[in-house]
């Protein structure tokens, strides 16, 4: 059986480089029950590009109860131990966002406590939040990031959300061809999209799917889309991010969109995602770099089995 790393090296190679899986020789984590991390000391080198002026930590929902889960942003794939000192020295208080924009304030309770796993499966440290609110999906250090209410294509009318479905698959459809020839000419149909406007720009994100419906062997391609034009604008949208898989339908991998907000002085745009395998999965986060380009700043260790 291959090792966890190795594991987790070849599920990220096929979904953000999209060639072949290598990295298979590093050694294997201890078997015993391990979860990520607390934050490296003050000071440390940011081995994973996070953008500190987002705070030392982001917070993730588990449920719809008070349990969250801490992620460490400087945790990498390659670490396998939890160190016992929490993540958090003191109660931090959190501004919690999801699709709809900010939707509280909080505090995250301390202490923070291990989350088992077995074997090689990995967890976040987990804590519990002082919040009556529900619909969040995220959390950030208070006052460190604005956010960006989206309109889900779900609530908009009738004609509307059938034009933006139909140029969000034109615009698909122009994008290079998939190297897999089982799904060229197979229709596009717009699994969720989301629109917003930030930072002089009217953006769309949007999950995108074409599926082979072959009885013995159903598969489904999904792509991951970010587009952009002028504000007020008329024009179409423009890809500015994509990224594409593609396997059993079953397992397909599927990147979520958990929330938009702005970072910095300069309020650049950023979308928070959970991409998701079928055993585990990775967060991340994909900001606006240039206009007309978006690419992915940061991505989490990999949690799961």
């Amino acid at each position: 059986m291959s090792s966890l790393p190795a594991r987790i090296s070849c599920r990220l190679a096929l979904l953000f480089v999209l060639t072949a899986c290598g990295d298979r020789g590093r050694d294997a984590p201890d078997s015993s029950r391990s979860s990520l991390p607390a934050l490296p000391p003050s000071g440390s080198v940011n081995a994973t590009n996070w953008d500190t002026s987002t705070g030392p930590v982001m917070i993730l929902a588990l449920g719809e109860g008070d349990s969250v889960a801490i992620v460490s942003p400087q945790a990498t794939d390659s670490t396998t131990t939890f160190e016992e000192s929490s993540a958090l020295e003191s109660d931090l208080t959190v501004d919690l966002f999801g699709r709809a924009g900010k939707i509280a304030s909080a505090a995250v309770i301390s202490p923070i406590t291990r989350t088992a796993g077995a074997g090689e499966c990995r967890s976040w440290p987990a804590g519990r939040i002082r919040t009556s609110r529900s619909g969040w999906r995220v959390g950030f250090a208070a006052g460190r990031v604005t956010a960006v209410s989206l309109d889900s294509i779900e609530g908009m009318s009738s004609p509307d959300s059938s034009t933006l479905a139909a140029a969000i698959a034109q615009t698909v459809a122009m994008l290079p061809s998939s190297s897999d020839s089982d799904f060229r000419g197979l229709p596009f149909r717009v699994r969720s999209a989301y629109t917003f406007r930030a930072d002089s720009i009217d953006g769309v994100i949007a999950d995108v799917v074409r599926s082979v419906n072959e009885e013995a062997n159903p598969r489904l391609e999904h792509l991951f889309v970010i587009g952009e034009r002028p504000a007020k604008s008329a024009m179409k949208y423009k890809v500015a991010f994509f990224s594409r898989i593609a396997g059993a339908e079953e397992a397909a991998e599927v990147t979520e969109l958990l929330a938009v907000i702005l970072i910095g002085p300069t309020k650049r745009p950023a979308a928070i995602v959970n991409v998701e395998f079928d055993e585990g999965g990775t967060l991340g986060l994909i900001e606006r770099t240039t206009p007309g380009r978006w690419r992915f700043r940061w991505r989490s260790a990999y949690t799961g089995c």
